[in-house]
C-alpha cells in the first residue's frame, strides 16, 4: 500500500471531468473546480464493476457525513464511462458526486505524469493480498456482485487536495488490485487541512 509523495498541483489541474450518475454525462468542469472553494477528497477508481473497487468506494463513502462536517468535498472519478457499469455502480456503491476523467489526467498524476498499469499475473499467486482483499470485500463490505467489464489494469488511488491553490495534501497510489488508503489516515489529513 503506497502513500506517495504528493504530485505537484500542475499534474492534477486541468483534467476535463464529465459529471456522471443519473441518466447521462451532463455537466463538464475542470478538476480544480472541485477544490476551488473547499478541500476535496478524490477517489481515483480503477474500475466501477470491480469487486475490490466497489468495496473501497463503499468504505470511503461511509466517511461522507464526517467530511461534510469538516467542509471537505468527497468525489469519485472513473476513467471509462460505460453506461451499464456506471448505472450498476451509482448510486448503490457510490451515491455521491461521480465524474469521468476523459483524459485520465488524475490517474497519470498518481504515476508522476504516466499511467500506471497492474498485472493479471498477481492473481496467479493464491497467497496474494489480492485474494485477502476479495474475501474482505465479500465478507466485511457485503459486495456480492461484480464483473470484469472495461479496463481493469489502469491503477487508481486517492488524492486529498487543499482548498484553492494550497496543493495536494496527500496522495495514495494503488500498488496491487484492492489496495487503498485507510479511512483513518484520510480523516486525519482532512482534519488537519480543514483546521487551517
Amino acid at each position: 500500500m503506497a502513500s506517495i509523495t504528493p504530485p505537484p498541483l500542475s499534474l492534477v489541474t486541468g483534467a476535463n471531468l464529465k459529471k456522471l450518475g443519473g441518466e447521462e454525462a451532463s455537466e463538464t468542469l475542470v478538476s480544480e473546480q472541485l477544490w476551488q472553494n473547499q478541500p476535496a477528497v478524490i477517489l481515483v477508481l480503477r474500475r466501477p464493476g470491480c469487486l475490490l473497487c466497489r468495496a473501497e468506494a463503499k468504505s470511503l463513502y461511509a466517511l461522507k457525513a464526517e467530511l461534510d462536517e469538516l467542509g471537505v468535498r468527497l468525489v469519485c472519478v472513473v476513467h471509462e464511462g460505460l453506461p451499464a457499469e456506471i448505472k450498476a455502480f451509482w448510486p448503490e456503491y457510490w451515491p455521491g458526486e461521480l465524474y469521468l476523467d476523459t483524459d485520465k489526467k488524475l490517474y497519470k498524476a498518481l504515476g508522476n505524469g504516466k499511467l500506471r498499469k497492474g498485472s493479471l499475473l498477481w492473481f496467479l499467486n493464491p497467497f496474494s493480498v489480492i485474494w485477502q482483499h476479495a474475501r474482505e470485500a465479500k465478507e466485511v463490505h457485503k459486495i456480492q456482485d461484480s464483473n470484469l467489464k472495461g479496463d481493469g489494469l489502469t491503477m487508481g488511488g486517492l488524492l486529498v487536495l487543499k482548498q484553492g491553490d494550497g496543493g495536494v495534501a496527500y496522495a495514495y497510489a494503488e500498488e496491487r488490485f484492492g489496495d487503498h488508503a485507510g479511512n483513518e489516515v484520510i480523516l486525519k489529513i482532512c482534519k488537519e487541512i480543514a483546521a487551517r
